[in-house]
């Protein structure tokens, strides 16, 4: 299993078709799936998405760790605007 550290959204930066998904209990992902990644918290390293696939955590996915509070997003610095239609 890989560990992917998301990143801090940057201010001013949403996606018109996104939205913000709210851990409320930091020993539970946000998201459970059946792919090789582990997406953690670029601040405390809490793990906000658990056995994710890359496709499935593209730029309008974002996540409020339950443990810092901080806004995470999965995307790479270099956003890829493709990514928005899969």
């Amino acid at each position: 299993m890989a560990r992917v550290v998301m990143r801090r959204v940057r201010e001013g930066e949403v996606p018109y078709d996104g939205g913000t998904a709210i851990q409320e209990d930091p020993e539970r992902p946000a998201f459970r799936g059946n792919g090789p990644n582990d997406y953690v918290c670029v601040q405390c390293g809490n793990v906000l998405a658990e056995s994710m696939h890359e496709m499935q955590m593209t730029y309008k996915v974002r996540v409020r760790c339950g443990r810092c509070s901080t806004v995470n997003v999965s995307a790479t610095d270099e956003h890829d605007p493709s990514l928005r239609n899969r």
